[in-house]
């Protein structure tokens, strides 16, 4: 059979692959989380547990909707730039990708209770909307690493080795995102104790489409031009609980701790990536060779369909905040996430990749602090976050650093807050990981983001 000479064979998507996004990728991606939130929220690296009266933190800690003084409504704008370089056998390539989206709304009401002596002051529900990752992306990486079509055994004469790459090229495009709706009810005992719990509702989507192209020689001006592509279409709803405390035991100091359940995600996928039968290979592929043997291909329509389950890591974080009476607060909050609870289930069915998790993942620590300062009716804001790498085998620069500046203006009964965010991290991307003896790309990450919210007071 002449497909018998199309040497690269992949494994089937529930095996492995990093063409496109294997099952340890997917499984951090819906567990990190990019979240836009608030410009006031953002703006401090999101170190909100002990402090509440944002709506963005209500999924980090519940029973901070209890520490607003007021019913309040809000919506955020979203405008973020990253910047990718794919450096490959020596050969940079620099991309850029820019999105506009809706990054936050919601709402909260405050029911105050005129029967103080009870100890109940006053009861809280909010409602609110935050956009956790934003799929859209587009990056390339080139290069010329081992050739992967060396063999053509139809030249039985010579027995031509088409070892002279002359290119390699990696295209990879995606879309779609990752959502929350976040409902939560606090109660405010004394103003001291604020105590809340929550119901988040999520929803996922990534469209990802990756190609690999390589054009080689055999040095006798005979060539072979192989294009590959493969797709997948994967979506999932999902919902987890929290609880939380903040204790604020004088008028300077908060302490705060909260539990997120792990997400409990249904998901449903479509992909090229498997075999329709012995003689034929995973996803679509075009191989033209300029002499024998002739050109072959497969269909580019196929489709494998398929549902699973997913369940994320909890997160329990812990939180204190100091206040400086009106004037400022400095606030910082510790996240414990348990990656070895990932977990793709029926477990029958996914028993190496289960196992798979255990031995590549690790339970992280994310360290967050942000400040807050005012003069008049202007606050300054800034904040500093760090985030382990789930991944066992992960250097110190994959793990996620970063920090944010912030203005907020309060105009009585609206508030314009402003923020930048600007974080660095290193990845790496094995788009050939049939071949022990081609590495991947080394892939490094510049996000910065911008983030504009208006609130309503009433």
């Amino acid at each position: 059979m002449k497909k018998i000479l199309f040497i690269i064979c992949f494994s089937w998507i529930i095996i492995t692959q990093a063409q496109i996004q294997g099952y340890n990728d997917l499984g951090i991606m819906m567990t990190t989380q990019n979240k836009q939130s608030t410009a006031r929220m953002l703006s401090m690296k999101g170190a909100f547990g002990a402090l509440g009266g944002d709506l963005s933190a209500l999924s980090l800690n519940p029973a901070g909707a209890a520490v607003f003084t007021y019913s309040a409504a809000s919506a955020t704008l979203g405008y973020s730039n990253q910047d990718l370089i794919a450096d490959f056998y020596g050969t940079s390539t620099a991309n850029n990708q820019e999105n506009f989206n809706l990054s936050q709304f919601g709402g909260v009401i405050i029911f105050d209770n005129d029967y103080s002596e009870s100890g109940l002051n006053k009861l809280a529900f909010g409602i609110n909307y935050n956009l956790l990752n934003d799929y859209k992306n587009s990056w390339i990486s080139e290069g010329i690493s081992h050739p992967t079509w060396e063999v053509n055994y139809f030249s039985l004469a010579d027995n031509n080795l088409y070892n002279n790459v002359e290119s390699q090229k990696y295209t990879n495009i995606s879309s779609g995102n990752q959502s929350e709706l976040n409902f939560s009810l606090a109660a405010d005992i004394e103003d001291k104790w604020f105590l809340g719990l929550s119901f988040n509702a999520y929803d996922f989507e990534l469209i990802e489409d990756a190609t690999r192209l390589e054009l080689a020689n055999d040095g006798d001006g005979n060539t072979v031009d192989a294009f590959e592509s493969f797709w997948q279409e994967v979506k999932g709803e999902g919902f987890s609980l929290g609880a939380g405390i903040i204790l604020k035991p004088t008028h300077n100091f908060r302490f705060g701790i909260s539990y997120t359940s792990p997400v409990w995600y249904e998901m449903h996928e479509d992909s090229n990536m498997f075999a329709e039968n012995e003689d034929d290979y995973v996803g679509y592929y075009d191989v033209l060779y300029s002499v024998d043997p002739p050109s072959y291909y497969n269909s580019d329509d196929k489709i494998l369909s398929f549902d699973y389950n997913m369940r994320t890591p909890s997160k329990l974080t812990g939180s204190m905040a100091l206040i400086f009476g009106q004037s400022g607060l400095i606030s910082a909050d510790v996240t414990r996430q348990n990656y070895k609870g990932l977990h793709i289930g029926p477990t029958a069915d996914f028993t190496d990749i289960n196992e798979n998790f255990d031995s590549n993942l690790q339970n992280t620590f994310t360290f967050n602090i942000g400040t807050e300062w005012r003069v008049d009716f202007i606050s300054a804001r800034a904040g500093y976050s760090y985030e382990q790498n789930p991944y066992v085998d992960a250097i110190d620069s994959d793990n996620l650093q970063g920090y944010a500046l912030g203005l907020g203006f309060n105009f009585g009964e609206y508030n314009f807050d402003i923020a930048y965010d600007h974080s660095e991290q290193t990845g790496y991307n094995d788009f050939y990981p049939e071949f022990s003896n081609i590495y991947g790309a080394e892939l490094t990450k510049t996000n910065n983001k911008f983030l504009a919210t208006l609130t309503y007071k009433f």
